[in-house]
């Protein structure tokens, strides 16, 4: 009985114990998500044409637009249906805009940075509430990349 007892309370001390965990690179979280709609707008105009260019009227889309922070590695943007993006993004230093591509909001969206090896996802209860979202790289942060979603759209000129 004696036994019995002690082989119990060894093995729950074997299990109770736990190895102090680290923090390693892969902990980090991939992206940073912000939501807003307090910064300045473009016209009317500017946007009826945006969506209208892009074929991104219908409440189906929304627009993925890369901005800061991209120096030509080569991005892939796909879901679950296709590749709707593959190229070299570069960031215009005046703009902070590189590249601007429709996606279908009704499945998830993912952006692949070869350069960095990481991949974002957008998802897509975000990407159905929100017309624009913003990817931006995120070069000293915690995380690969900045997600800011957004029913306004930035000035883009």
């Amino acid at each position: 009985m004696k036994k019995l007892f002690f082989i119990l309370l060894a093995s729950s001390l074997f299990v109770m114990c736990k190895s102090a965990s680290t923090k390693t690179a892969a902990d980090k979280p991939v992206a940073e998500v912000q939501y807003k709609d307090d910064f300045k707008s473009a016209d009317a105009a500017e946007k009826k044409a945006l969506l209208s260019k892009l074929k991104a009227t219908g409440k189906g889309y929304s627009v993925l637009i890369f901005t800061k922070n991209f120096i030509g590695e080569k991005v892939v943007a796909s879901n679950a249906k296709k590749t709707l993006y593959s190229g070299y993004v570069i960031s215009d230093p005046k703009t902070g805009i590189a590249e601007k591509i429709r996606i279908d909001n009704s499945v998830d969206t993912k952006v692949y940075d070869t350069r960095t090896k990481k991949e974002v996802v957008i998802d897509v209860k975000n990407a159905q509430k929100y017309k624009f979202i913003y990817l931006m790289k995120n070069n000293e942060g915690d995380s690969a990349f900045l997600v800011t979603y957004s029913n306004t759209l930035r000035p883009l000129e």
